[in-house]
């Protein structure tokens, strides 16, 4: 992966790098906050990075849930990603050397990145979605840290905090959803010019 191949990931993935960030500090303060040692926090980022089914699984845990039922609702949280990886196949296809982490890593937030943003045609499509997703990851495990570090150090009041993931991912799939609407609204007048001929 080439330096420029990173900086066009690093402006990519801004929107993501400024939500990951709030929502692992949140995560980690929960972690410490239902008693957990500092290091899990990003410990979990490296080893599950599912944001939304890491916050369901520190309450779970921690009111001591059985290990099944805590395996099957992480399954029913998650299963959308099965949805996610369907458009991802032909994008996927030619990738060699990182396809099992990009499988891996893909959350809500990079599946947007990588079907919303062009591949620049001077940079290899799988060096740009690797570098994307792996940045995700890392702004995520960052968080995580830091808050995990902080709540060890600071007591916090955790009222709402576990809603920041939800809100960030509205606030993304609300950005989606004007962009879609842009483009189609750009596209119209082109599509009525080719109808006439």
């Amino acid at each position: 992966m080439t330096t420029h191949c990173l900086k066009v990931a690093l402006r990519t993935t801004i929107p993501v790098f400024l939500g990951y960030i709030s929502c692992g500090i949140a995560f980690g303060l929960i972690t410490i906050n239902a008693g957990y040692p500092w290091w899990l926090a990003p410990a979990t980022g490296i080893l599950i990075f599912a944001g939304a089914g890491q916050f369901l699984a520190v309450p779970l845990f921690a009111a001591g849930t059985p290990i099944p039922v805590i395996l099957v609702t992480e399954l029913l949280l998650n299963i959308r990603h099965i949805v996610y990886g369907l458009p991802l196949i032909n994008q996927f296809k030619e990738c060699r050397r990182f396809k099992p982490y990009l499988i891996y890593a893909l959350t809500d937030e990079t599946f947007s990145l990588l079907t919303t943003t062009a591949v620049p045609p001077d940079i290899p499509a799988e060096d740009y979605y690797f570098a994307v997703s792996i940045l995700d990851q890392s702004y995520w495990v960052g968080g995580s840290l830091i808050g995990a570090l902080v709540g060890a150090m600071i007591p916090f009041d955790m009222t709402g905090v576990d809603f920041a993931l939800t809100a960030l991912f509205a606030v993304l799939s609300i950005d989606q959803i004007q962009k879609f609407v842009k483009e189609r609204k750009d596209r119209e007048p082109e599509e009525v010019e080719h109808a006439g001929n």
